[in-house]
């Protein structure tokens, strides 16, 4: 393969800034709840049916934007991501009532299914393989990032032009960053030499996928999401409701999370492949005994606890219950072979949305039956609980010689 210099760091910081600002419009739905709750006369269950939204618009897509991104290009299909999603928060922003905003984060989810195959299109032409992991995980990083941005970002805004002007900002944002993508995006010069695995190697390929591993992978990870997905939509609501912090510290106290999301996405994988090894299993199942130890507390925290034991605590939760992710998708490739990857991360992907789509409202729903938080941390606990036992007895993790391929 050929060398790309130092440009190629140049290509990552710029692939990461498309993943950091797209992520922004995402985490707008969450961190913008206590400002629009009220104005659209929401329940907490319809906040988290915005989310649900949102992933069934990016679930629908993960097949068909990944054969996009293959046959348009990275540049292409960036461009159309990102103007797709800023068009359609924007419309989220002049909604009148639940249904109209429900609809726009649905096409929003659409835009947002093309940033994530288009941006790992790009890691993967421009490194090399001993390069790539690093490359993928700094990239990975933007999605957390991007909420820490919005955390930052849009709470000021809301101030400034309330929060319908803040949520329009943030499409405004992602229109803009997909012409600036489009305008400084360059192919590398030379692309890896070779053509496409032959016959044999493709049938090694396709002996070495195994569905019903990807398929126990998927149904634990997907439970795992869900703790994320409840984590990341409910803590500013949690924090106002349940802490007594004001609307605005609950929003940007979620940048905390975010932080700690950033840290664990590299971090765990550094002791996945350093501490232990390589192993992915026994980091999963560490990561998922920390979060049920982490909501216990979320549950067990009296009101009126100051932000100064709440910010460790919700950053130690993001380290965990959104940090993992980098661990799950080395797995999954290692299970799949390279020549798979892109398929099996679709099925996973797909996979893990149904569990966000469904769990996600479902935390908002015993919140408001019950009108405390401390059930439905509890059950969240449960939920992670059965995905790392499935985890546990289920998953064979692929042996040595057959992960390094």
């Amino acid at each position: 393969m050929a060398d790309h210099g130092s440009f190629r760091w140049n290509i990552l910081a710029l692939i990461t800034a498309s993943h950091i600002i797209g992520a922004t419009a995402q985490y707008g739905i969450n961190t913008l709840a206590p400002f629009y709750q009220q104005d659209l006369d929401l329940s907490r269950a319809q906040i988290g049916l915005f989310f649900s939204a949102f992933y069934s618009g990016m679930a629908g897509l993960s097949f068909a934007a990944g054969w996009l991104a293959d046959r348009l290009g990275v540049r292409a299909t960036t461009l159309n991501g990102h103007v797709a999603l800023g068009l359609c928060t924007t419309a989220a922003a002049l909604a009148p009532s639940f249904s109209w905003a429900f609809v726009s984060f649905f096409l929003a989810g659409l835009g947002y299914s093309f940033l994530n195959p288009a941006s790992t299109k790009g890691v993967m032409t421009w490194f090399q393989r001993d390069e790539r992991a690093t490359a993928m995980g700094m990239k990975q990083t933007g999605v957390p990032a991007g909420g820490v941005v919005a955390a930052l970002l849009a709470p000021p805004l809301v101030l400034l032009v309330g929060w319908r002007g803040a949520l329009a900002g943030l499409g405004a944002i992602n229109l803009f960053c997909g012409f600036f993508f489009w305008a400084l995006w360059r192919e590398p010069k030379e692309e890896p030499g070779g053509r496409a695995a032959g016959p044999a190697a493709l049938q090694q390929e396709r002996e070495r996928l195994s569905l019903r591993t990807l398929l126990s992978v998927s149904m634990g990870t997907a439970l795992l999401l869900v703790a994320q997905m409840s984590l990341i939509t409910y803590v500013p609501l949690y924090l106002k409701e349940a802490m007594g912090l004001s609307a605005y510290w609950a929003s940007q106290a979620l940048a905390f999370t975010q932080g700690g999301a950033m840290v664990g996405r590299i971090g765990w994988g550094v002791v996945s492949d350093r501490l232990f090894g390589g192993r992915r299993k026994a980091v999963l199942l560490l990561i998922g005994a920390l979060s049920i130890a982490l909501t216990l507390l979320l549950s067990a925290i009296p009101r009126g606890t100051g932000l100064g034991v709440i910010a460790p605590l919700i950053f130690l939760a993001g380290l965990c219950m959104v940090g993992y992710q980098g661990v799950s998708y080395a797995l999954i490739g290692e299970i799949a072979g390279k020549a798979r990857t892109g398929a099996a991360m679709g099925f996973v992907i797909t996979i893990n949305s149904i569990g966000a789509i469904f769990g996600t409202p479902l935390f908002g729903y015993l919140v408001d039956t019950t009108g405390s938080y401390v059930l439905a941390w509890r059950a969240l606990a449960g939920t992670i609980l059965v995905g790392i036992v499935a985890l546990g007895i289920l998953l064979r993790e692929p042996p040595a010689d057959r992960a390094s391929g």
